[in-house]
């Protein structure tokens, strides 16, 4: 899996596309660290290593958490949360459930571009089984701490860089760039 932080850009790099012109400054910064944190949702499931659930059980890591049905309930429980900071950026509900289903997706997305043994079960509760992508270029991140100043750590955070740090920035400056020439030209 990617880390947490990789998630998180790539949870606010999305929400950053769709609030691209939003006047309300304050209001879009909430959303936008509210979309970083629900790109990182789906990883709370790691306490089922404590839990002694196995890594490759429907309810493990990458199991239920990482799933569509997920992202949906969890976007409506984020967006009954945060219903009063959508209409001030001018987005119906509506709107905001599907930012907030997209980031929290993306989850799964990403985690399907790591060199992992297990896949996000997509599908669940209807279908365990999990999902991979033929082209995996992200190495997957260790969970334990201690790990991540090692060689390994190394390379997730440079995969990272590479396959989400990379293409988020050019994203966030392609978008930046846009809103300014709608400046000069008003």
């Amino acid at each position: 899996m990617p880390t947490i932080v990789g998630h998180a850009v790539f949870g606010a790099t999305l929400a950053r596309l769709r609030l691209s012109g939003v006047a309300d400054g304050a209001g879009a910064w909430r959303a936008l660290t509210l979309c970083g944190a629900a790109a990182m949702l789906p990883d709370l499931d790691v306490v089922t290593f404590k839990l002694g659930i196995p890594y490759a059980s429907p309810w493990g890591h990458r199991g239920f958490s990482h799933s569509l049905f997920f992202a949906a309930a969890a976007a409506l429980v984020l967006l009954w949360l945060s219903r009063g900071l959508w209409p001030r950026l001018g987005f119906s509900l509506r709107a905001g459930f599907v930012l907030l289903f997209g980031v929290i997706a993306s989850h799964a997305l990403l985690d399907m571009f790591t060199d992992a043994t297990h896949g996000p079960a997509l599908f669940m509760p209807f279908s365990p089984q999990r999902f991979l992508l033929d082209w995996r270029p992200i190495e997957g991140s260790p969970i334990a701490p201690r790990f991540w100043m090692t060689a390994k750590g190394r390379r997730v955070v440079w995969t990272e860089a590479l396959y989400i740090g990379l293409p988020c920035l050019a994203l966030m400056l392609a978008c930046r760039w846009r809103e300014r020439r709608k400046d000069c030209a008003a």
